[in-house]
């Protein structure tokens, strides 16, 4: 990553108050266009002058990337960026998913409903259509969007507060390895794999469900075995 202060380059950034949600995309593609290298401190003053906010915003928007593991907080020094996740973390994130996600998808079928099929044909319709997006954050926004809101509605359809709370506890860490990756595995074969998840919603048939969940993340753990073997020699 180029070594950028994140208090320059100012003119990217429109001068008008952000949202949370603003500030934590504004400081997220800073991040992932590589404006600021691994290890860098994020000063939560400069941010807010950057940005022409408060520092509350700034701070909440912190303390949700700190969720995803992009940035660390340490006790009197304040946040800075982390360092890239390794194998090993990846790993161990998508066999998180593969115990936690079909088990959720099942149950949340068991709760379907025409307008929960027709959410989530929406969002995969958006991930088709932005999946070519382009290189920068910029142009992945909206596939990146896209998946994060496909599953998390199915969490939420399961009714069970517990069991969103379970997804919730790596949703971040899921966020950022979508981030990650997306130049190597964003596709028509994520597309497909949602739509088979779909289908068996529409067919109120929750075993299906969960077993083209399975098949999806372990599509993905495949999919990232060559990008993890990369990160053990980076």
């Amino acid at each position: 990553m180029n070594a950028h202060s994140p208090e320059e380059d100012s003119g990217l950034f429109p001068a008008r108050p952000m949202l949370v949600d603003q500030v934590f995309e504004a400081i997220l593609s800073l991040l992932l266009d590589d404006k600021i290298s691994t290890g860098s401190p994020l000063s939560i003053d400069g941010l807010a002058k950057r940005f022409k906010v408060s520092s509350t915003p700034v701070r909440e928007a912190l303390a949700r990337l700190e969720a995803t593991g992009m940035v660390r907080r340490e006790a009197l020094r304040g946040y800075k960026v982390a360092p890239e996740p390794t194998a090993a973390d990846v790993a161990a994130l998508l066999l998180s998913r593969q115990v936690i996600e079909p088990a959720i998808t099942r149950i949340a079928c068991t709760n379907v409903t025409d307008g929960l099929v027709a959410e989530l044909e929406q969002f995969n319709q958006d991930l088709d259509a932005s999946r070519r997006g382009g290189d920068t954050f910029a142009g992945y926004r909206t596939y990146w969007k896209a998946d994060e809101s496909f599953h998390r509605r199915i969490a939420e359809a399961t009714d069970n507060e517990f069991l969103l709370r379970a997804y919730s506890s790596i949703e971040g860490h899921i966020q950022r390895f979508r981030l990650m990756v997306h130049n190597d595995m964003s596709g028509e074969h994520t597309v497909r794999e949602h739509q088979a998840i779909i289908d068996a919603f529409r067919e109120r048939d929750a075993e299906a469900a969960m077993a083209a969940m399975d098949e999806h993340v372990e599509g993905i753990r495949s999919r990232s075995s060559s990008l993890t073997k990369f990160l053990d020699k980076s």
